[in-house]
């Protein structure tokens, strides 16, 4: 799942997916077009559900400070490693 927003030049974009271990990386980037300079940071989860409620949670931020969603046209295949 690839989830972005933006705020006039300045973008965040959120990356969920499980890894080949079985454990869901949730990775964030973010930084400013006009600078070209961002940063990443990643956070790994043992459980989906605690995954996706860090994601409600940043969502809620990124609302707060005046991020829009943006539209992705990019389309995720989902592999079942259970």
């Amino acid at each position: 799942m690839i989830i972005r927003w933006r705020r006039q030049q300045d973008y965040f974009i959120v990356r969920l997916y499980q890894d080949l271990m079985g454990d869901w990386v949730l990775s964030e980037s973010w930084g400013n077009t006009l600078n070209n300079k961002g940063s990443v940071n990643h956070n790994i989860f043992h459980c989906y559900h605690e995954a996706r409620g860090q994601l409600r949670e940043i969502s809620r931020r990124q609302k707060t400070l005046g991020f829009k969603k943006t539209v992705s046209k990019e389309q995720q295949i989902e592999l079942d490693f259970g």
